[in-house]
């Protein structure tokens, strides 16, 4: 199978994780998901997701090995999470030619991409959420900052448009 791009990311602070994890246990003490839930979102969060990107691939067989779960309930606390916000998946799909014209379209390893808390003590940005795009608003700072704000901006936007420009027409989000 061919080597796929990576998805797009939100690389996370250690702060953002915790708050994270933070969450899931709230969710866990309201009834809201069950222990094993629980447990599939730990594993995302702490054994699953690359430091240096944020990036989150891993198949349901490896988090059945890291959560000692079914299949079953790696499917439902998937399911969960994302009705809850937690967490996007990706799905992604691999489109292979054949020799004689033909083709076939087989289903890759999801993504995934952790959602922090959108107003946390730790998260000080505001996060509006698409099916397909995730626009970032940082709060106005002084205007002697306005240099430094300008510059992450631009930088930000740059990320941006390379994140649409690698996977438009590609990959659905």
């Amino acid at each position: 199978m061919p080597t796929l791009p990576p998805p797009p990311a939100i690389k996370l602070t250690p702060a953002e994780a915790a708050a994270i994890a933070k969450r899931g246990r709230k969710l866990m003490r309201a009834g809201r998901i069950t222990h094993c839930q629980w447990a599939v979102l730990d594993c995302l969060l702490w054994s699953c997701r690359s430091p240096a990107t944020g990036a989150i691939v891993v198949s349901f067989l490896g988090l059945q090995k890291l959560a000692h779960v079914s299949r079953a309930t790696v499917s439902s606390a998937i399911q969960a999470l994302e009705q809850l916000r937690v967490l996007r998946r990706i799905k992604r799909r691999v489109r292979c030619l054949w020799h004689q014209g033909g083709q076939q379209s087989r289903q890759a390893t999801n993504a995934y991409v952790l959602h922090p808390p959108r107003h946390s003590e730790f998260n000080s940005r505001t996060v509006y959420q698409s099916d397909r795009i995730e626009l970032l608003y940082v709060q106005r700072q002084s205007p002697a900052n306005s240099a430094a704000t300008a510059a992450a901006l631009a930088q930000q936007r740059k990320v941006m448009q390379e994140r649409l420009l690698t996977t438009r027409g590609r990959w659905s989000l």
